[in-house]
């Protein structure tokens, strides 16, 4: 079953990664990437920032190797290609998160490995890590469908149209199976988890989204909260590839899923609470 799973998981990730790519031209992203200024502060929130103060701040409280590796497995895996849907949710600049989520998928190939073999730390409980693996899970579900789409829709826009009346809806009945059976998996393992791991995974995503809203100070509020959702909503469907493959039948795996969850409750909550604020300030 964990094989079936990590299977439609990789499908599912291919096919998304794919519509994207397919509803994304290359214009739209050399526009976001002249603004280097922005990008960089997106880039250092994700692939420095978030990483060194979970390594930092793990170190400190009492988790298992489980539960540590997952959370940092989540450091290493930033902004998932659901985030721009959050973004609009939360009135935050779309265009930026759209550009910002492909930026950062292509740099996840090289960065993603390079920031697990750095933070996770040899592992007495015989989890470790497979770099190379995780290179050839990045290269298959995210860089070569994504690459594949932004190409078709440059030479073949049509081709680009008719794919995108069914991929997309395709790949979020794929990712919605996998979730709902990796929730029915683990739901024992959930609830085992106890009660300090879910807190812990609640507290790093607040502080993804505290470190994406200070990123952005002195910015527009759109410009904030559009790095703010982007930086919490780390990319579950590619930490669930890499932690079934690398830790199948663990609680890395589990801590990643409730992680997931987290963020898009947290993510919602957050756009509601701004946009709100926003609205009472404008009739005031």
């Amino acid at each position: 079953m964990v094989d079936v799973v990590n299977t439609l998981m990789l499908i599912s990730l291919m096919c998304l990664l794919l519509g994207v790519g397919l509803r994304t031209p290359f214009a739209a992203v050399f526009a976001v990437a002249r603004q280097y200024r922005l990008v960089l502060r997106g880039l250092v929130a994700n692939f420095l920032i978030v990483p060194v103060v979970f390594v930092l701040a793990l170190q400190g409280l009492p988790l298992g190797p489980d539960i540590v590796i997952g959370l940092l497995v989540m450091a290493a895996v930033p902004v998932a290609s659901a985030a721009p849907p959050f973004v609009g949710l939360a009135k935050g600049d779309l265009p930026y998160a759209v550009g910002l989520m492909l930026i950062v998928a292509f740099l996840c190939v090289p960065l993603t490995p390079l920031i697990l073999a750095v933070c996770l730390p040899p592992s007495e409980a015989g989890l470790e890590i497979d770099p190379w693996r995780v290179i050839r899970i990045l290269l298959t579900a995210q860089l070569i469908p994504l690459s594949v789409g932004m190409v078709i829709q440059h030479v073949r826009p049509g081709w680009a149209e008719k794919l995108l009346q069914f991929l997309p809806k395709l790949a979020l009945i794929g990712v919605v199976l996998t979730l709902s059976l990796i929730a029915a998996l683990q739901a024992r393992q959930i609830v085992g988890l106890g009660v300090v791991p879910p807190l812990a995974a609640l507290l790093s995503v607040l502080v993804c989204l505290l470190i994406g809203n200070v990123m952005m100070r002195g910015e527009a509020a759109a410009l904030r909260r559009s790095l703010a959702v982007s930086t919490a909503i780390r990319n579950v469907a590619l930490a669930l590839l890499i932690a079934g493959t690398n830790f199948p039948g663990t609680a890395v795996v589990t801590i990643v899923f409730v992680f997931g969850l987290l963020s898009l409750l947290v993510s919602v909550a957050y756009g509601k609470l701004t946009t709100g604020a926003e609205v009472r300030g404008a009739e005031a």
